[in-house]
């Protein structure tokens, strides 16, 4: 590839007129094919870093608005046209989608989320042109995957500070999140761009931030308050069985019968919608379940769905939900549903155009944004404590804003999901990273409780500790760390990047005005 583009003068990546025209979109899609390489489940960071510096410098030697949205959006339509492949098993496998229309609709997927960095790099074209390129592109990168994660929704997913999970600048993610890490990385080859072609080697210092972030690897900025013997239960139910009638009794039994082999434990947590009947109808169960829990005092964590009842405003409405019992408390409703999957988008529209718009259970309400925390109790001895747990279902852990609000009061971390949708592909490894990079950014032991696979604990430190086999039946076992404090990042969030981003373009802006004025007239 490296080959390919030295092929390409300055002059024909500025002009745009090489006799190939197809030859430059080929290269930028193949470089953002790339890019997913250096994420989960592969994290090749350097191949990541290879797919940037083609972008980088490309986008450098960009002259018109035009030229800077195409490159851009060819690169990113590579780089989600790999990265997100996984959505073709749960549209054909599991929702019936043929196949062929499958992969149009992932293309069509890929090409939509490519306009939002193609929108953003075009604005720096417009307004900042080449004025101190090193500096804008790093922060319009930024601008660009913050706005993915809340415009419609969000799709928080394929950012590049996530690739450097295990990399030195994984340092920095208490410090400044994935978001500032993704700023470090486009700054670092920015920086080596504008010392070779200035030839002045004091921009080489910017990659100091590297062993700055090794070092920053050894500082605990939370600390151990507790901890907690825990427990994750994998019941492996099929996904094309899983919502049948017949499958409610023997789903629960297996997870009853699983979780009493683990009476030992503070903690048990089922996947998400490990029940797949409404609570009101789960209820008798449950109490019954609760009370044999309280004796032990463990507590039950499930996903469920939450119907509200008659004659409340929202009767016969319902939620993704995990609720807490036994020797603990607490309920909490989704908040970032999944577009398609849980909620359908102009439904009334699109919905009976194909099966995959009218999967099980994709009429989902959002939850609230204030909710509390769910509670667990443990008994030690005649000493009695209560931590609080921040609970994410399945897509939530991906919002790196959602999970530090959340985690700034609670002790530990937990998610669940059911990953089976998407079978053995990239999707579950890539959903279990950021997962990790999550509890890396807050400094929280997290529990993952899934359906197939990946359960896990993962340490403050973002290090998988003890994991399941996938598509096995298992009870995932151990001790989890109740750590207390926050992080740089859970106080500031993304308040430095947004300053700095701040003054870069107002210092680019300035110096920009100022070039494209005239030079004042000579007196004579």
């Amino acid at each position: 590839m490296s080959q390919l583009l030295t092929s390409f003068s300055a002059t024909q990546l500025s002009s745009g007129h090489s006799q190939h025209r197809w030859l430059l979109p080929l290269i930028l899609f193949s470089a953002g094919a790339l890019f997913p390489a250096a994420l989960a489940p592969l994290l090749w960071w350097p191949v990541g870093l290879i797919s940037l510096i083609v972008f980088v410098y490309v986008i450098w030697n960009s002259t018109t608005v035009k030229q800077a949205f195409a490159r851009t959006w060819w690169f990113s339509f590579g780089k989600f046209s790999t990265g997100v492949s996984w959505i073709y098993v749960s549209m054909h496998d599991h929702g019936g989608t043929p196949a062929p229309l499958a992969v149009l609709l992932i293309g069509l997927f890929a090409g939509f989320l490519a306009t939002f960095p193609a929108f953003w790099f075009a604005l720096r074209q417009k307004y900042f042109a080449h004025h101190l390129a090193w500096l804008s592109i790093p922060v319009f990168w930024f601008l660009h995957e913050w706005f993915r994660s809340w415009f419609m929704t969000g799709f928080p997913w394929l950012f590049a500070g996530d690739a450097h999970l295990f990399s030195w600048l994984s340092g920095w993610a208490p410090v400044i999140g994935s978001y500032g890490i993704s700023v470090l990385l486009l700054l670092s080859i920015t920086a080596l761009y504008q010392s070779w072609q200035t030839r002045q080697p004091v921009y080489c210092f910017m990659l100091l931030l590297w062993p700055v972030g090794l070092l920053l690897q050894n500082v605990e900025w939370t600390e151990k308050s507790g901890e907690l013997k825990v427990a994750a239960v994998q019941g492996n139910v099929a996904q094309d069985k899983k919502w049948l009638r017949e499958m409610v009794n023997p789903t629960i039994n297996s997870y009853y019968n699983q979780t009493r082999q683990h009476w030992d434990a503070d903690l048990v947590l089922w996947p998400e919608t490990a029940v797949t009947i409404f609570l009101d109808q789960f209820q008798p169960y449950l109490d019954s379940f609760s009370r044999e829990a309280q004796q032990h005092k463990t507590t039950l964590i499930t996903g469920i769905p939450y119907r509200h009842p008659q004659g409340t405003p929202l009767a016969g409405e319902f939620h993704n939900s995990l609720i807490a019992r036994g020797y603990g408390d607490g309920i909490y409703h989704k908040q970032q549903l999944v577009p398609f999957g849980e909620f359908v988008p102009l439904q009334e529209m699109i919905r009976g155009l194909i099966p995959f718009f009218d999967l099980e259970m994709s009429s989902f309400l959002h939850g609230q944004s204030d909710q509390s925390l769910l509670k667990v109790g443990k008994y030690s001895g005649n000493e009695e404590q209560l931590f609080l747990i921040a609970p994410y279902i399945c897509y939530e852990i991906a919002y790196p804003q959602l999970v530090r609000e959340m985690a700034k009061q609670a002790d530990m971390l937990v998610t669940v999901s059911n990953d089976a949708w998407f079978g053995d592909s990239l999707g579950p490894k890539q959903h279990m990273a950021l997962a990790q990079m999550r509890s890396l950014e807050t400094q929280r032991y997290l529990l993952r409780s899934t359906n197939t696979g990946i359960t896990a604990l993962v340490n403050h430190k973002g290090e998988i500790i003890n994991k399941l086999p996938v598509n096995q039946k298992a009870t995932l076992t151990g001790v989890a760390e109740m750590r207390q404090g926050q992080t740089p990042y859970m106080r500031f969030g993304l308040w430095p990047l947004f300053v700095f981003s701040g003054l870069v373009l107002l210092a680019v802006r300035a110096l920009a005005v100022r070039q494209d004025q005239p030079e004042p007239a000579a007196n004579f």
